[in-house]
Formats: structure tokens, sequence, C-alpha cells
């Protein structure tokens, strides 16, 4: 089954938030690169490749289905997170994705604020954005 794993612990240690990703809202992989490497060539025909010279970074844009309850608890999660950033502590969430090729385990900040859409009474849309940290 194709999944993805997030994970975080807030500064105050409690609670630690856990979600298992798997019900997407499309059917496009979650996971991407940040950023490609241009190929260009000289004025003689050699190739040079340009870019960040450090390796790609992952980058996760996710929007999934989750009962009413499990979007409060994201929320929350988020919100610890984005405390813990703006006080300057390294917020990072911990992410397992085995959505496509290898299992991936890494760490990933948010890059998009999650959007909540309600989808009935009981089920909530959830759109976020991570990037590899």
């Amino acid at each position: 089954m194709s999944q993805i794993g997030l994970s975080y612990t807030p500064s105050a240690s409690t609670p630690i938030y856990n979600f298992v990703l798997d019900n997407f809202g499309g059917f496009d992989y979650p996971r991407t690169y940040q950023q490609e490497t241009s190929y260009n060539q000289s004025a003689n025909g050699a190739s040079i490749l340009s870019g960040p010279a450090y390796r790609q970074k992952y980058q996760w844009v996710i929007s999934t289905m989750m009962p009413k309850q499990d979007a409060n608890n994201f929320d929350a999660m988020f919100q610890a997170w984005d405390s813990d950033r703006a006080s300057g502590l390294p917020a990072a969430c911990g992410i397992t994705d085995e959505t496509f090729g290898d299992s991936l385990t890494t760490n990933a900040v948010f890059v998009t604020a999650p959007s909540y859409v309600r989808q009935g009474p009981q089920f909530v849309l959830v759109s976020f954005g991570l990037v590899e940290v």
C-alpha cells in the first residue's frame, strides 16, 4: 500500500503527533524534486551542468481525505510546528514515504500551510506542501 507517515514532536514534548496518510486526492505521486539541474552547451558545444552544488531536495504536495477529528489534530500539529519555527527552534517533521520506489525516511518542513475543505459532516480534504531539509 502506498502511504506517507508524518510525525512531529513539539518543543513542549506533548502531544507527539503521528499521521499515516494513504487516501490521496489524486493519482499523482506526491513526491517530486524541489529543483532541477540545468543542461546547457558552451560556445564550443561542451555540455555544462548548472544548479545548486548540493543534491536535489524532495518535495511533497499532498491532498488527502481525513476524518474531521484527524484534521483538527493535523491543524494542532501545524500550529505547534509554526509556533516552534517562529520561536527560532529547529522545527522539522519526520516523514517516511512509501509511495514510489524505495522507501524514503527524512525530515521536512512545511512550505505551504495546510488548507481545509469540508467534504460533508465527517470528512475534510487537507492539502499542504513539504520540502526536505
